[in-house]
């Protein structure tokens, strides 16, 4: 992968990991955000509240985490961003509210763009990218 796709792709991931705050915030205050502090499944008793506030805070600090490793290069960090975007996929169904809001939808689609991408067509290349071929 080339340096600026490398550095892009973290910047990315790292800034959708940071969005999770507007999921963590309705949890742990009183500032809404429009997002959802309740849980269709589980309520909005201490339950939902310690579920919801350990799957953001994982998600988060998951996608920043594979930022980090994406832009050292380290070869764990599509694990960590398959992981994370499992656990914010989760997160997102549990506390998905009516009417949907923007960064809800945004930040689904970019965990299905994120496992897809991975899952499915493997990409970006795990080889490092100082290997000659001949």
């Amino acid at each position: 992968m080339s340096n600026w796709l490398r550095i892009v792709l973290a910047v990315v991931v790292g800034a959708h990991g940071i969005g999770h705050i507007l999921f963590l915030m309705p949890l742990v205050s009183s500032t809404t955000w429009g997002q959802a502090a309740r849980s269709w499944l589980l309520g909005d008793g201490g339950l939902a509240k310690g579920l919801g506030v350990l799957i953001w805070l994982v998600s988060l600090a998951g996608f920043v985490a594979a930022a980090f490793g994406i832009f050292r290069e380290t070869d764990w960090w599509q694990t960590v961003a398959i992981v994370s975007a499992v656990v914010s996929t989760v997160g997102l169904i549990l506390f998905w509210s009516r009417p949907t809001t923007s960064p809800a939808v945004s930040a689904l689609v970019f965990n299905l763009l994120i496992l897809i991408s991975l899952l499915v067509f493997h990409w970006p290349a795990t080889a490092p990218s100082s290997v000659w071929v001949d």
